[in-house]
């Protein structure tokens, strides 16, 4: 299988457009780092009540839980968006260098990407209302 310059030009602008979806990758990576870092901490957090390093606030437990909760299911929806962007990056390629007609699949993975993408902002928003909740924030009349 020899490559002439119409296959070079064919593969450059699938890489062209795989651009776009291996930039949001890196976001997903990023949401995935700040999820991952909240609910370690509060996976120590509950480990330092639990060994009685730590005395729990009222309540405390069950919010952690309640956090700990939307916390895991922000992770597992990123990873599925993350996963559903790297198989359109397969997809395009395998479309684009054999000459199928993926569109459809195309759409379809980025819309699903997208909706988990959506769902894992929405339970990261869910956990920051929860510990915020908690915060007094204006009870000692400086906010």
């Amino acid at each position: 299988m020899n490559f002439g310059p119409d296959d070079v030009a064919e593969v450059e602008r699938i890489i062209a457009s795989a651009i776009a979806p291996a930039f949001l990758l890196n976001g997903l990576f990023a949401l995935l780092n700040v999820l991952t870092g909240r609910l370690g901490r509060l996976i120590d957090r509950e480990r330092a009540i639990r060994e009685g390093r730590a005395t729990p606030l009222p309540g405390e437990g069950v919010r952690l839980a309640q956090r700990a909760r939307a916390t895991h299911r922000g992770i597992v929806a990123s990873a599925i968006s993350a996963t559903l962007l790297a198989a359109l990056i397969v997809w395009s390629f395998i479309g684009g260098l054999l000459g199928l007609p993926v569109a459809w699949v195309l759409a379809a993975l980025l819309t699903s990407a997208m909706l988990a993408l959506i769902l894992a902002l929405v339970y990261f928003l869910s956990e920051v209302r929860i510990a915020a909740k908690h915060l007094p924030l204006d009870h000692d009349g400086h906010g």
